[in-house]
């Protein structure tokens, strides 16, 4: 179950980035390279994350409690940058959309969440949230966005707060 919430609250940002585009052609395209790429990355982020956890084995837990509370942080503190709307091809987007997936899912590795379970929800969330949002050209206004931003913050920073203490 805290895999799914981890999947959940580390695509909230897809939603919200993707609602600040307007984008005509090849929505299904930007898809399809996002719910990969938050595989792949996520992937490759969870098993630096076991690997770290061997390697640290006194300190992962602490070492991902810590990771999680400042990415729960950075998302809180985080404010739009209107000059990053301009949108670039649908590869590049999706990298740069699907790049906090890495850093995030390092910290999940090191406190030894189901992968598979965590990966696969990851992307399926990504692909479905990505399409509906350029799909619908689903539009929220920058308070709303703001406001999901800094749910998913508080979010890690409480997984991170219960790393700490389980």
């Amino acid at each position: 179950m805290v895999e799914l919430i981890a999947a959940a609250v580390t695509t909230i940002d897809i939603l919200v980035i993707y609602t600040l585009l307007h984008v005509r052609k090849r929505k299904w395209l930007i898809a399809l390279w996002t719910g990969f790429l938050n595989v792949l990355f996520p992937l490759a982020g969870f098993l630096m994350g076991e690997w770290s956890a061997h390697l640290f084995s006194e300190w992962s837990s602490i070492l991902s409690s810590v990771l999680l509370t400042l990415l729960g942080v950075h998302m809180v503190l985080q404010e739009e940058d209107p000059a990053s709307q301009k949108l670039t091809g649908p590869l590049l987007l999706a990298v740069a959309v699907s790049l906090d997936g890495f850093s995030i899912s390092m910290s999940f590795g090191l406190i030894q969440l189901n992968m598979v379970l965590f990966v696969a929800a990851t992307g399926f969330l990504s692909l479905v949230l990505s399409y509906v949002a350029l799909r619908m050209n689903l539009t929220m206004s920058p308070r709303i966005r703001s406001c999901l931003r800094r749910f998913a913050g508080f979010v890690l920073i409480g997984m991170g707060i219960l790393a700490w203490i389980s």
